[in-house]
């Protein structure tokens, strides 16, 4: 019985050490979004015990290089957390592209992927956070391992698919 309670306390332990691999394979879809922009708010406040800040200056001036970076691509869809700060950082775009801002919760990330692969064809941008940006990559069946530095801010994340296959690249996106 002691045995049993250490091998689950260790499976326990060790299960959220490692990147989850993605649900999704190659013949659960016939066509993929054109393309998958993720993108972590732009720096925000820092106000003790705010747990839900707005953009300082600086966030708000990203946000509009955001738009102006993305001014070119097909209008498309618009997902973001449920936080200020995500929402903030994509309202420049949505205005620019004539969207609404779809909210999906940043504690459910299989459901912004299933959403986000649901757009055939379609372009579609995630405004998450620096500890969600990377799972998602990840649940998009990108092999590359990404972390985001707390006082990182301006990597836009690129997924396109060729071949049923995702290949990532990063964009920088304002100063």
């Amino acid at each position: 019985m002691m045995m049993k309670k250490v091998i689950f306390i260790l499976l326990i332990q060790f299960s959220g050490c490692t990147a989850p691999k993605s649900t999704y394979q190659t013949e659960d879809f016939t066509c993929y979004p054109k393309a998958v922009y993720l993108f972590r708010h732009a720096e925000k406040q820092i106000i003790k015990g705010e747990d839900n800040p707005e953009l300082t200056r600086a966030g708000f001036s990203r946000s509009n290089a955001l738009a102006k970076a993305m001014a070119d691509i097909t209008p498309g869809l618009i997902y973001s957390s449920e936080y200020t700060r995500t929402q903030q950082t994509v309202a420049p775009l949505a205005k620019q592209w004539g969207s609404d801002i779809i909210i999906k919760t940043a504690k459910d990330p299989e459901a912004q992927v299933e959403a986000a692969l649901s757009n055939c064809n379609k372009h579609v941008i995630i405004a998450g956070h620096s500890n969600t940006i990377p799972n998602l990559i990840s649940l998009f069946g990108v092999m590359e391992e990404i972390a985001i530095e707390d006082n990182q801010y301006g990597d836009l994340f690129i997924i396109e698919w060729e071949n049923a296959k995702p290949n990532l690249r990063v964009e920088q996106v304002g100063e």
